[in-house]
């Protein structure tokens, strides 16, 4: 889908993993239109808390690991937003890759 303009859901599947990221409002009110969409999962963060929600039949169902990234424990990634809050983007980047790497082995 990279480089796409314009999304048809008759031809184009929608996304594996949807992020939210609650600042000034709750993504929960957004989830009936992630499901008619079809996206499976969907990560939400929220005051240094991650939920991760897959979708069964036609709602959302808090889960504890990601279908998408099963080897990966997702809640250990507000600690490292925390940790390298004021390190800039680069650094933070290759954090991540770095702690990803550690997971997968």
């Amino acid at each position: 889908m990279r480089g796409k303009l314009k999304f048809d859901l008759n031809q184009d599947p929608p996304p594996d993993l949807a992020l939210e990221i609650d600042v000034t409002s709750k993504s929960l009110d957004r989830f009936p239109i992630y499901a008619r969409l079809g996206v499976p999962e969907i990560w939400s963060y929220d005051s240094g808390e991650i939920k991760i929600y897959q979708l069964q039949v036609e709602e959302y169902v808090e889960r504890e690991t990601s279908l998408v990234f099963p080897n990966l424990n997702i809640q250990e990634i507000p600690s490292l937003i925390e940790r390298y809050r004021m390190v800039g983007r680069r650094v933070f980047r290759q954090a991540i890759r770095e702690w990803v790497r550690g997971q997968m082995v």
